[in-house]
């Protein structure tokens, strides 16, 4: 069960903890308050013959009558039944100091969220620029790149929105004093953020619980390449390690980063162990700055030839990736030459075929005008005949009409 400062707790509703789904350092917390159990069990010799007999007629044991025989029988008994009473007794201890801790670590972390809310409202309304920021953010309206001066608070309001931004892709917050409730905020956006590929954070206070925050982030980020850490006490002054260690571990499985600067962190000597020891497993970091931090000469040596061997690695896949480019663009070249032949072969036979529909267009156009013409001097010739046919039938008519007034004047 993990515990979420948001909900509500009430002894009564809380089910049992389960103590292995918690972090380390808080099952270590509940144990610390846990008192052991010290009770011993019953001394069954201690009884008498008849609290003996009447003690395995209970358990449902037929006593043999030989006291030594049915007190160790009994004392069997008594110490089985110890273990299983102390078990429970020891379990409901635990749940009970799991539950108290619980309780007052929400209760710690809800007057922590609304402290820190209250600061970023006071901040936000002092800072007009961040008012800004924080709308350009939303919007996805950002510059690709930027640099930023402002403080811790200033630095956790960002980071809220700046987990869902799609826009920046650079960001700069060097030298700003940042502590490590900032270096948290600022792992939240890596849990989330994919988009962000270069973050710059040198100069700041960051010790081993941004560190911790930031390698757990970067065990699943797939965006960021490039992450600088310089001059900040990652080790807290050579006290703490756990969190070079955490970082250590994220190189063994984290592809994505290429270029992390860990220069003058106060690595020293276990930090290079841990640093040297990711390294042994990482196939793509290809620029580790562990300068100026006291680093053993053996892991910095070890460091210096996983790097090497990255980097030829990643120069053999680049040279791949050039062969295969090359070759594509050849094969792009030759479908591009092969698409032209068949343009210009397409466009010739279409240029052909309007050649031929051209011609026969003529052809058909001749061949209407010389069935016009035709048509006109058949018509013409019908007309001449037509009129001649006319002429002579009114010549007829004519002739006819001569002749009948001639035959008139001879009746007289």
């Amino acid at each position: 069960m993990m515990m979420d400062p948001t909900q509500n707790f009430d002894d009564d509703d809380v089910l049992d903890i389960d103590l292995d789904k918690l972090p380390t350092d808080e099952k270590e917390a509940i144990m610390s308050h846990v008192t052991p159990d010290d009770s011993a069990p019953t001394d069954a010799f201690s009884l008498g013959q008849n609290d003996l007999r009447r003690e395995l007629i209970d358990r449902g044991i037929q006593p043999k009558g030989f006291f030594n025989d049915d007190a160790l029988r009994l004392q069997e008994e008594f110490d089985r039944e110890h273990v299983s009473e102390r078990d429970s007794r020891m379990k409901q201890k635990i749940q009970m100091a799991a539950k108290s801790y619980l309780r007052e670590t929400i209760k710690r972390k809800r007057e922590q969220m609304d402290t820190e809310l209250r600061e970023e409202i006071d901040e936000l309304a002092g800072n007009p620029k961040l008012e800004v920021w924080l709308d350009l953010v939303k919007a996805n309206t950002t510059p690709v790149e930027a640099l930023l001066r402002i403080n811790s608070v200033a630095t956790r309001a960002l980071s809220k929105v700046l987990q869902f931004n799609l826009g920046l892709r650079a960001l700069n917050l060097s030298g700003n004093h940042l502590n490590d409730m900032a270096g948290k905020a600022l792992a939240n956006v890596l849990r989330r953020n994919n988009t962000l590929v270069k973050l710059e954070v040198e100069g700041n206070n960051f010790g081993p619980a941004t560190v911790k925050e930031f390698a757990a982030a970067l065990t699943t980020n797939a965006g960021l390449t490039y992450l600088s850490l310089e001059s900040n006490p990652l080790t807290n002054d050579d006290n703490d390690y756990s969190g070079i260690a955490a970082l250590g571990t994220m190189l063994t499985t984290n592809s994505t980063l290429t270029s992390l600067n860990l220069w003058r962190t106060r690595l020293g000597i276990e930090g290079g162990k841990a640093l040297a020891k990711g390294m042994s497993e990482n196939k793509t970091m290809l620029c580790l700055d562990i300068g100026n931090n006291k680093v053993a000469l053996n892991d910095a040596m070890a460091i210096s030839k996983s790097l090497a061997d990255n980097l030829e690695r990643y120069d053999a896949v680049q040279r791949k990736k050039g062969e295969m480019k090359k070759g594509q663009i050849e094969a792009a070249e030759r479908a591009r030459k092969q698409h032209e032949e068949e343009r210009k072969q397409k466009e010739h036979e279409q240029w052909l075929e309007e050649r031929r529909v051209e011609r026969q267009c003529e052809r058909d156009r001749i061949e209407a005008e010389r069935q016009r013409k035709l048509k006109e001097e058949e018509d013409r010739q019908r007309q001449i005949s037509d009129r001649k046919a006319a002429e002579r039938a009114a010549q007829l008519e004519l002739e006819k009409k001569k002749k009948k007034k001639k035959g008139g004047k001879k009746k007289k």
